[in-house]
């Protein structure tokens, strides 16, 4: 596995620990799919490639754990977890539920700030030409609806599900010409709602945004 060409796609350790700087490393290959669900991780190849010491690698795993991200076998190392189709569904039922009751908070405190901010993000949407680019967009989109209920605990859950998710939307859904397109439509509908200040249409629209998602779950996840 070339943990290296994986770091090189992450800021530099400047600044930050060890332990983060795995963390973020391991976090990044496996939302980004480079490190697909089922795969090993193996402390010493880890450790190796990215010359530290074991403690921070078994910490950052730890750490990616408790997002689910990462399942360590008790006496058999880690891998990375793989998650079926019916527990993809049931976590965008959950990211929908907190995401929505966010909005309804949000919507009421955001200022005009805040819509430029929004308009300024469908605009860079509108110009994005591939995945990685549009699912950072996509992932500012949503923070910046939400960010006005101020709930980090409310963030930090929604960070979570983003990850899991999105590994496996990223061939069937960013990926795809017509997906984003039908992603961005729904973002402005989202935006106008919230400009209105109309918060159960605004949350409707989100709550749908979230779940049309459901037919670009691959099908062949057991």
């Amino acid at each position: 596995m070339d943990y290296k060409a994986i770091a090189a796609s992450v800021p530099p350790r400047n600044g930050s620990g060890t332990q983060d700087w795995v963390y973020r490393v391991l976090r990044e290959g496996i939302i980004t799919g480079m490190l697909k669900g089922g795969t090993q991780l193996k402390q010493d190849e880890i450790s190796d490639a990215l010359n530290v010491s074991h403690i921070p690698v078994r910490e950052a795993l730890r750490q990616l754990e408790a997002q689910r991200l990462v399942t360590i076998h008790p006496n058999r190392g880690a891998s990375v977890t793989e998650l079926s189709r019916e527990m993809l569904i049931d976590m965008m039922q959950v990211r929908a539920a907190i995401s929505t009751a966010m909005l309804k908070i949000s919507i009421p405190r955001m200022t005009e700030e805040d819509f430029k901010a929004l308009d300024q993000n469908l605009a860079e949407q509108h110009s994005s030409e591939d995945a990685c680019s549009f699912e950072k967009l996509n992932n500012v989109f949503h923070e910046l609806t939400n960010r006005r209920a101020s709930n980090p605990v409310a963030d930090f859950m929604t960070e979570i599900i983003h990850a899991n998710i999105d590994r496996y939307l990223r061939s069937s859904f960013y990926d795809n010409a017509d997906g984003r397109t039908t992603s961005m439509r729904e973002h402005e509908a989202i935006v106008e709602a919230c400009k209105e200040r109309d918060v159960e249409k605004a949350a409707t629209l989100l709550n749908d945004h979230i779940m049309n998602a459901v037919s670009r779950i691959p099908e062949d996840l057991k």
